[in-house]
């Protein structure tokens, strides 16, 4: 089989998993919600396998390089393979959700690169005067002061935070993909 055809192939299978993935996590349920309160929070599969391939890359980058493949392409594929764990790794456990009563609306507050930063906020609902999306594909809801609570369409239950959103704050507009 040609070379083109099967990275053809590889890249139409790749494109078809992670869309039914996308599709799975944003129909799976809010880790808690009940009248009043919710809290939604990264799927935790993709998460691990995020880590754990960033983990491996990082390790055979610093292998080839300890074992003396010359130049900068060994470590960089290690600080690489790092900063891809590194990044990931607050989403396996609960820094990352973002939680919600009748008063606020709580979560992670910066992003660091093309991820969300260890920094949380509490948002008063009557705080929030609207909502966006930023380059990296996070969503936000945002205060005068431009103090911003961030998640992403990958939470889990993130239709729930967005009817939330309609409910307290009908004068803005919930993103969407």
């Amino acid at each position: 089989m040609p070379m083109w055809l099967r990275l053809a192939l590889v890249s139409a299978l790749t494109a078809l998993v992670l869309g039914g993935l996308a599709q799975l996590i944003t129909r799976g349920k809010p880790v808690t919600l009940d009248g009043t309160s919710g809290s939604i929070t990264p799927e935790k599969t993709s998460a691990a396998v995020t880590v754990t391939i960033g983990a491996g890359v990082a390790v055979a980058g610093l292998w080839l390089f300890l074992d003396g493949h010359n130049g900068f392409a060994p470590l960089a594929l290690a600080l690489a393979g790092a900063a891809i764990a590194g990044f990931m790794a607050p989403s396996l456990g609960h820094r990352h959700d973002v939680r919600w009563t009748d008063e606020v609306v709580e979560g992670p507050s910066r992003l660091l690169g093309p991820t969300l930063g260890l920094a949380r906020n509490a948002i008063p609902w009557r705080d929030i005067v609207a909502t966006g999306a930023t380059l990296t594909g996070y969503w936000y809801v945002e205060t005068r002061d431009r103090r911003r609570v961030y998640w992403s369409f990958l939470y889990q239950g993130n239709q729930a935070f967005a009817a939330a959103i309609r409910a307290h704050c009908p004068s803005v507009t919930v993103p969407s993909r």
